[in-house]
């Protein structure tokens, strides 16, 4: 998934935001008109999803099509290097062209592929991304073969709807369109779990009973009910309801939380607050109204606590998936891991009890918490957990010594301080990049393969399936020999380079440092060196 909960940003290097624009630079010379039939010839697929072909060397995308196929197809915009158009009837469809299950595919944005057997999918996205990245690296990539879900029907383990209104003024609950803002009202979601589905259906009713106004187009001075997400443990059972608003308080909140939590089957209900615009969807003020704290949920055999604002897999099935890649991808050897965006600690929990220690750094309040406080309730005791901003973290690590970094980042990748201070400053043997970008992946490995690291492997896992987001796991090692055997000696050392002792500060545990000068920031017990928690 792209990570909307992690709070490292950056605005994207020149070159970086790529468009359809960019995917097609034939002459406009058989430029089509709006309005006008085209018979085309599909050949490829673009990586947002949309069908490529092309009308007298002129690009056109055309959404709901299959590569091979022969379609009708009426343009809808038709800009100088590229237009796009609306699938009008398929003349000769394709052998993985499958009967869609959801009612709402087509006017709903959230899949693109659902016409598509699952297994083509699949390969579609391992050559997306072999070709995405072949293209930027100049060479073939040794990519692996996709890791795809046994049923990808109902794996949202997080269920998010859009609230809006009916003309009746109710609240209704649905997705935006494609391309759009438009609300397409719902009544069930086939990606969803079910259970979660039933909590964030019973909490629309709630809604609806109570008179609760919901925000009209998205504009939030126009009502209060703005999101309803919801998430469900398949191990635990609990389900924690969130409801987005645009108040801290209203006369029906306190019925609103006691009929979820007594009769909606959720375990917690919570109430954030977000006013702005845009396509963010929780705010930074959470509080929980009624029932538990946190979520219990269970990925690999360890037991996470997961508050509604820290970031988690949408999917916990694939999340499986994805920890399974990552810990094949590390050696068993006990040496020592730095987790870069290290969130609840998805990675690094399993990875401790396996024996490495790790070092998480992570920006995000909540997170910290959550990833703290399931490493007690696991007696895991070889993690430890730094809160900042990773750009700042690394620098302060220039000394320290790893056998592999894991890079997590969001969507739009690291940060080239953050990159440059990984494979130049730390230098680990390995590093592991999880990406849910092809192209942001592409220009992040331009970078660390230039400061002599090689690419062992790319693996795409398929986090969410019934659309074009391709999920990634890259393994580099180091190209010089030296670094490879020092790290070997560190870790066949008795104590190796890092001990965790609580007396010393997280970065002391992994490496000595230079005498700190002037006066000494605040410590809590744990050793950390903390900001005030900021109200969320």
């Amino acid at each position: 998934m792209g990570r909307a909960g992690k709070t490292t940003r950056r605005p994207p290097r020149r070159g970086h935001a790529r468009t359809h624009e960019h995917e097609g630079h034939e002459s406009a010379a058989g430029r089509p008109r709006i309005g006008q039939k085209l018979l085309l010839r599909i050949t490829d697929m673009a990586l947002d999803g949309d069908a490529i072909a092309r009308h007298e060397g002129y690009v056109v995308f055309v959404p709901g099509a299959i590569p091979g196929e022969e379609v009708e197809a009426e343009v809808t915009a038709s800009g100088r290097k590229y237009g796009r158009a609306r699938l009008l009837r398929v003349i000769s469809p394709s052998s993985h062209r499958v009967a869609p299950p959801c009612p709402y595919f087509g006017p709903c944005g959230g899949c693109a592929w659902q016409h598509i057997h699952y297994s083509e999918q699949l390969r579609m996205k391992e050559k997306l991304l072999a070709s995405a990245l072949g293209l930027a690296l100049g060479a073939p990539v040794p990519l692996r073969p996709a890791v795809g879900l046994e049923d990808p029907w109902g794996f949202r383990s997080k269920v998010h709807f859009v609230v809006g209104r009916d003309d009746r003024g109710q609240a209704v609950l649905g997705h935006y369109a494609a391309h759009s803002r438009e609300l397409i009202p719902v009544e069930e979601c086939r990606v969803h779990s079910e259970r979660g589905n039933r909590v964030a259906f019973a909490l629309r009713d709630v809604l609806r009973r109570r008179q609760v106004p919901p925000v009209s187009e998205d504009r939030p001075g126009s009502g209060i009910a703005r999101h309803v997400v919801v998430r469900v443990s398949e191990k635990s059972g609990e389900a924690q309801a969130v409801l987005v608003a645009t108040k801290r308080t209203f006369p029906e909140l306190e019925e609103v939380a006691h009929e979820v939590t007594a009769g909606g089957g959720a375990s917690g209900f919570h109430l954030n607050i977000h006013r702005r615009e845009g396509p963010m969807v929780l705010g930074s003020w959470t509080r929980r109204v009624a029932g538990r704290e946190r979520l219990l949920e269970e990925v690999g055999g360890v037991r996470f606590l997961i508050s509604p604002v820290s970031f988690f897999q949408t999917s916990i099935r694939s999340a499986e998936k994805l920890l399974g890649v990552l810990l094949a991808s590390i050696p068993a050897d006990r040496s020592p891991v730095l987790d870069l965006y290290a969130g609840a600690g998805l990675f690094a929990l399993p990875l401790a009890r396996r024996g490495h220690r790790v070092l998480c750094v992570e920006e995000n309040a909540y997170a910290v918490d959550d990833g703290e406080e399931s490493a007690e309730l696991n007696r895991i005791h070889g993690v430890r957990y730094l809160r900042g901003r990773v750009e700042d973290e690394v620098r302060k690590l220039r000394r320290a010594t790893f056998a592999t970094v894991i890079l997590d980042p969001p969507r739009e990748g690291a940060t080239e301080t953050v990159l440059h201070g990984v494979a130049r400053g730390l230098r680990p043997a390995r590093i592991v990049y999880v990406s849910c970008d092809p192209r942001a992946l592409a220009r992040d490995l331009l970078v660390l393969l230039s400061a002599g690291y090689r690419l062992e492997s790319v693996t795409p896992v398929d986090m969410f399936p019934h659309t074009a987001h391709i999920e990634s796991v890259a393994v580099l090692v180091s190209g010089r020999r030296e670094l490879e055997d020092g790290f070997q000696q560190a870790v066949e050392s008795p104590r190796g380079p890092f001990t965790p002792r609580d007396h010393l500060t997280p970065h002391d545990d992994f490496a000595p440092r230079e005498r700190r000068r002037g006066p000494r920031p605040h410590r809590n017990p744990h050793g950390h060196s903390r900001k005030p928690r900021r109200n969320r």
